[in-house]
């Protein structure tokens, strides 16, 4: 499927989709294509390090501690269960709008805000973009409630976590959903830890594919995907720019990636802030210390640079996160131009 769309990658679209120049501050062009290829020394490399540092050591305190940490994730897991609101099959989508609320507008907002890390733009000329209260909550309910109504007929399974297949047999007898059958215990932190990182490395791929369909295909692109790129420089609350079938296809593809892990409610919940953190902060338009493309060695994720890169160009770095399906890409497209 790659390589077919990769031999129509130079016809289908024009070269950039997105934006190639722009001004900074002071009012004077900027080229930003030519910005990101000579940026090439990084201002904060030994904070990067730090970082590192401090992370290694807290995976491995989490590791020679992960009975204590079992024990917290249980507790925490016991608070949940008496809460309504988490037992409540509108939980993940109420708490996702939430998460969208307080990382948008708060901290791509905060960061512009201090004149430190203006050092960390990835082009002189990003600037937040701030949005009425009035277009926050339009957002907020194109959002939730398409995801509401599914919410409300389909019925929540959470299957490999303990549930009696016979109470979701029950739920299915009432055509309105208000609860969801949850398990009765907290998962391990190893089992939430692996099944969040391999949900996030299979959402990835997923998206991937879609996004890669969405750019080549002249339809899609126009009707579904153009939206999203339909903007001046590259802010935060670009992050939410979708089409209603993208907003579905993004929430069902994390959805199976977290399904087929059997991942657990808590899993789930982690999943969510982590998830929309990753998002917002490819669209941010600042490459921070602690982005996981620089905690990460060997290239591994492409962070928000790559993902800039991608709105400046259009025809590259499809993925979101990781960037091991668009090297295998461009090393496709390569052996076809030879070949031609």
């Amino acid at each position: 499927m790659v390589d077919k769309i990769s031999q129509r990658a130079d016809r289908n679209l024009p070269k950039n989709e997105g934006f190639s120049s722009t001004n900074d501050a002071n009012g004077n062009g900027v080229d930003i294509a030519n910005w990101i290829s000579v940026r090439t020394e990084y201002p904060g490399r030994h904070v990067v390090t730090a970082l590192r540092v401090v992370a290694a050591s807290i995976g491995v305190l989490v590791v020679c501690k992960s009975t204590l940490c079992d024990r917290g994730l249980e507790h925490m897991y016991r608070i949940c269960l008496n809460s309504r609101l988490f037992q409540s099959v509108y939980f993940e989508t109420i708490f996702s709008t939430l998460c969208y609320a307080i990382i948008i507008p708060i901290c791509p907002w905060l960061v512009d805000k201090l004149r430190c890390m203006d050092k960390f733009k990835i082009n002189p000329s990003v600037k937040y973009e701030s949005v009425t209260v009035a277009n926050i909550v339009r957002e907020a309910l194109f959002y939730t409630i398409p995801l509401m109504l599914l919410d409300t007929f389909m019925v929540k399974k959470y299957e490999g976590v303990g549930i009696d297949p016979m109470i979701w047999h029950e739920k299915r007898q009432s055509a309105i959903q208000t609860t969801r059958a949850l398990p009765e215990s907290a998962p391990s932190t190893f089992d939430l830890i692996w099944k969040l990182v391999a949900s996030i490395i299979v959402y990835d791929a997923i998206f991937f594919l879609v996004h890669l369909l969405l750019h080549k295909n002249r339809v899609l692109y126009k009707y579904v995907h153009k939206h999203h790129h339909d903007h001046g420089i590259l802010h935060a609350h670009v992050t939410n720019q979708l089409t209603v079938v993208e907003r579905i296809t993004l929430v069902l593809s994390a959805n199976f990636s977290l399904k087929i892990f059997y991942s657990h409610p808590l899993t789930r919940t982690a999943f969510i802030p982590v998830f929309i953190w990753m998002l917002v902060e490819n669209h941010s338009g600042y490459e921070l210390p602690f982005s996981l493309h620089r905690l990460l060695p060997f290239g591994l994720t492409g962070g928000p640079v790559k993902h800039f890169e991608h709105h400046v160009n259009g025809q590259r770095c499809y993925q979101p996160f990781f960037t091991y399906l668009d090297t295998l890409l461009n090393h496709i497209s390569r052996i076809n131009l030879k070949m031609r």
